[in-house]
């Protein structure tokens, strides 16, 4: 009995051991930044300059006649036509857009009808947003309203990248960043009012009036500007802004602009493209890297699509069409990291 009470203390001194020992443990964790680029078309302008000195043709011809007043004694030309002396030629036209405060990718937010902006006929550009403000602002729906009487307005919409906030400068990761500027044009003739941009209800597509498409009466020209602000170059170096703190939009994407109002240069990458003609329906107008193995990677970038009538500034000014004819204008813009 002895022996048997002394194994069953010898077990029970195993087994209390057994579950009091304690084996080797480890625990590690570690963080993700997750954060992906955001495009946007931030912003719209609009300007037409008056022609200098009035235009006057004999009805249906570009042969120039006298704008007398048939006043005795004076040169009196019959079937005269003249654009108007006191703005007829630019005051008319104006732009009307819905805009929502920018929000991340994946929320839905609500536009609203914004004031419409005219074209004040003067060299500077009439926009929606002052530059600061625009990049916190998102375009839903834009439409350009061009009534004056000659051809000549010149109008551009702005497309807004947010780079990814991800420190590939600060932690000197290489990267590579393609940049595509394209354009395309659909021209139709106007038979009833338009629902709006994802709708061709009341259009006629191809549209001619006397056989002729609105890109070629307007002699409708286009150009391309692009500015970015990447990592590693400029007062703001890395992904967070002066203050060292993430999700603002502070950037140094600025637009230095000419004499004519269209861009010249820009902090720190700065592409540009000729301005062309709409001789096809579709067209590249930039296609390059803004960062090719290269930290330098973009924080903001601004893409500026500036659409020029051209036909004012010929010679022979075309007077505007009275039937209601125009295009859709679409354009497409890429900022991707891509395969070099």
């Amino acid at each position: 009995m002895k022996s048997l009470t002394g194994i069953l203390s010898l077990f029970m001194l195993l087994v209390v051991g057994s579950t009091t020992s304690e084996a080797v443990s480890f625990r590690f964790k570690f963080k993700v930044n997750s954060s992906g680029p955001s495009i946007y078309a931030c912003n719209a302008g609009l300007r037409h300059v008056p022609k200098n000195g009035r235009v006057c043709y004999f009805k249906g011809t570009t042969n120039s006649c006298t704008p007398n007043t048939c006043a005795d004694g004076t040169v009196c030309d019959t079937q005269c036509l003249c654009a108007g002396a006191n703005g007829g030629t630019y005051l008319m036209d104006y732009f009307k857009l819905k805009a929502a405060d920018w929000v991340d990718n994946g929320v839905l937010s609500t536009p609203v009808q914004m004031d419409a902006v005219r074209s004040l006929g003067n060299q500077q550009f009439a926009q929606q947003f002052d530059d600061t403000t625009a990049w916190n602002k998102s375009i839903n729906e834009l439409q350009f309203n061009l009534g004056s009487e000659l051809y000549g307005a010149e109008y551009f919409v702005d497309i807004c990248y947010r780079g990814p906030q991800i420190e590939y400068f600060r932690d000197n990761v290489a990267a590579n960043f393609s940049l595509l500027a394209e354009t395309g044009i659909t021209d139709f003739l106007a038979t009833a009012p338009n629902p709006g941009d994802n709708s061709r209800d009341g259009l006629i597509i191809p549209g001619l009036v006397d056989g002729k498409k609105y890109s070629e009466l307007a002699g409708l020209k286009v150009q391309a500007f692009t500015v970015c602000d990447v990592q590693g170059e400029g007062g703001l170096q890395n992904a967070t802004n002066g203050s060292d703190q993430y999700n603002t939009s502070q950037n140094e994407a600025n637009f230095s602009l000419g004499g004519n109002q269209f861009p010249v240069w820009g902090t720190d990458r700065f592409f540009s493209s000729s301005q062309q003609s709409y001789a096809t329906n579709e067209m590249t107008l930039i296609n390059s890297w803004i960062t090719s193995n290269s930290s330098h990677t973009p924080r903001f970038c601004k893409v500026r699509y500036i659409f020029s009538e051209t036909n004012q500034s010929s010679s022979l000014p075309l007077f505007r069409k009275w039937q209601r004819h125009g295009a859709e204008v679409c354009t497409t813009t890429a900022i991707e990291e891509a395969t070099p």
